[in-house]
C-alpha cells in the first residue's frame, strides 16, 4: 500500500477587511430578501458570483487570458507544424499533438471551474 502523508494547512482567520465586507455583504442580502422573499438560496449565491467577477480584483480576466494564450499557440504551433510539412500532418506528431491537446483541455478546465465559484 502506497501512504502520502499529507498536513492540511492551518486555517487563518479572515483579516479585518474579509470580515467587514462579508458583513456588509450580508446586510445587503438581507435587505434584498426582506423585499424580494421568493429569492432563492442558489440565486443569492449565483449574484454574489457574478458580483466577484466583475470585481477588479478577481482572478477569472486572467484566467480568461490565460486560457485565449494558450489557444492561439496551439493554434500558431499546429499551423507552423502542417506548412512545415506541405500541408500533411506527420504520424510522428499525433502522439505528441494528443498530448498537448490534453493539457490545453485541463486548462480550460480549471479555468471553467475557478469561473464557477471553485
Amino acid at each position: 500500500m502506497l501512504y502520502v502523508p499529507f498536513v492540511p494547512p492551518a486555517a487563518t482567520p479572515p483579516s479585518p477587511r474579509t470580515r467587514e465586507l462579508a458583513d456588509l455583504l450580508g446586510r445587503v442580502i438581507e435587505e434584498y430578501e426582506k423585499h424580494h422573499p421568493a429569492v432563492t438560496g442558489p440565486e443569492v449565491r449565483a449574484a454574489v458570483r457574478m458580483a466577484a467577477e466583475r470585481s477588479s480584483r478577481s482572478s477569472f480576466p486572467q484566467l480568461r487570458v490565460a486560457v485565449g494564450v494558450a489557444a492561439a499557440v496551439l493554434a500558431a504551433g499546429l499551423f507552423a507544424l502542417l506548412a512545415a510539412n506541405e500541408g500533411r500532418m506527420p504520424q510522428t506528431a499525433v502522439p505528441v499533438l494528443a498530448i498537448v491537446l490534453a493539457l490545453f483541455a485541463v486548462l480550460v478546465v480549471v479555468a471553467m471551474a475557478k469561473r464557477g465559484g471553485g
